[in-house]
């Protein structure tokens, strides 16, 4: 995931494309100019009284992007302890969902399938038949419970400027990165520098309440670290990209079983496309988790885990948001490390574009130093 690229136009920031041609940009901006000065003389649309609102969230990504913005559930939770929160998510996160709700979180969930964010693979027609569906049934559930804030948290395609109109929200509020700006009552700043985690944190702004600073996901309290507290290791990714070469796992693995335990964790294909990793560490201090957790279960191992190792993934944000001593394997081509705070000295970035050596050291130096 790389950082966003924004460009200035008629005084609104958007977002450079990465689907469409550059051109289409300018369009973007003078449709949104020419409706946002029809629109200017209407008159504002006030924040209603938020301490019982229904506030919706929006948020219709994958597993690790839910769990970066626990950091923004749990404020709003925190500063508004009336409030109802209902999350908008896509159907392949609804465990993660579910789990919001049970520890807190959240109140109700809505599910929204958005054609590109479906899996891969899905056929085109089936993704538009499967989001037409999708929001169409949100839109009628969202309309019952009246909400008085719709937040659409998506800085990019797809935004949920659609089903926040279905919604029949009191107010709209979003980034309005991609266009269509006109049709939100109120703009959450995006800030380039910052991390995604920040900047959702930017609608507490918008919505008048106090500021946070975005250090993490926001999780259960873990129990105290045991002297067999292994390191966890996820070494497989959606993204092939993300994923380490086997030398370095061959050079890394023995030298971290030689300080702690492993855990290897992922899914049943990670299971199979892995299986030669179970070689390079000693049977006594090896446990093969991988297609064999569900998400609770990860939550729960993150937060007994001595450290963590792998990729830009949904186990490092537990890890982050548990304090312990992490390493996200970084590829600079598919960088990950806008979803991560910044300043946090238990967090390393390493190259698995350099040479093995170099990183293998990098790694076991970071780990003598956040020994967890």
């Amino acid at each position: 995931m790389s950082r966003p690229q924004l460009i200035d136009l008629f005084g609104r920031q958007y977002l450079l494309p990465t689907w469409y041609p550059a051109p289409l940009v300018t369009g973007l901006a003078i449709l949104d100019q020419g409706r946002r000065l029809v629109s200017a003389a209407a008159p504002p649309v006030p924040l209603p009284e938020l301490s019982r609102a229904t506030i919706v969230i929006a948020k219709p990504d994958h597993f690790g992007d839910l769990i970066q913005a626990t950091a923004l559930l749990r404020a709003l939770r925190d500063r508004l302890p009336h409030a109802r929160l209902v999350l908008v998510h896509g159907s392949w996160a609804r465990d993660v969902g579910e789990w919001l709700v049970a520890h807190d979180y959240v109140h109700d969930l809505v599910g929204y399938d958005a054609a590109w964010l479906q899996p891969p693979g899905t056929p085109w027609p089936t993704r538009l038949k499967v989001e037409r569906a999708t929001r169409r049934a949100a839109g009628h559930r969202l309309r019952a419970m009246r909400p008085d804030v719709y937040l659409d948290i998506r800085c990019g395609t797809p935004s949920t400027i659609d089903l926040a109109i279905e919604s029949a929200a009191t107010v709209r509020i979003g980034f309005g990165l991609r266009g269509r700006s006109w049709q939100y009552h109120a703009r959450i700043p995006y800030h380039v520098e910052a991390s995604l985690g920040q900047n959702w944190l930017h609608a507490l702004d918008v919505l008048g309440l106090p500021p946070a600073t975005y250090r993490g996901p926001s999780l259960p309290a873990a129990s105290a670290l045991s002297a067999t507290a292994p390191i966890i290791v996820q070494p497989g990714s959606r993204t092939p990209a993300k994923e380490a070469p086997n030398m370095l796992w061959q050079s890394l693995l023995p030298r971290l079983a030689a300080i702690a335990p492993i855990m290897l964790v992922g899914n049943a294909g990670d299971r199979s496309r892995f299986s030669s990793l179970v070689d390079l560490v000693p049977s006594d201090s090896l446990e093969n988790r991988m297609g064999r957790t569900t998400f609770d279960d990860l939550v729960k191992l993150a937060g007994r885990a001595r450290a963590a190792v792998g990729v830009e993934s949904m186990v490092a944000h537990l890890a982050v948001g548990y304090g312990r001593p992490t390493v996200v394997l970084n590829n600079p081509a598919a960088s990950g490390r806008i979803a991560f705070p910044d300043q946090i000295a238990s967090l390393r970035f390493c190259d698995i574009t350099a040479d093995v050596a170099v990183t293998t050291k990098a790694i076991m130096d970071h780990f003598t130093a956040f020994p967890g």
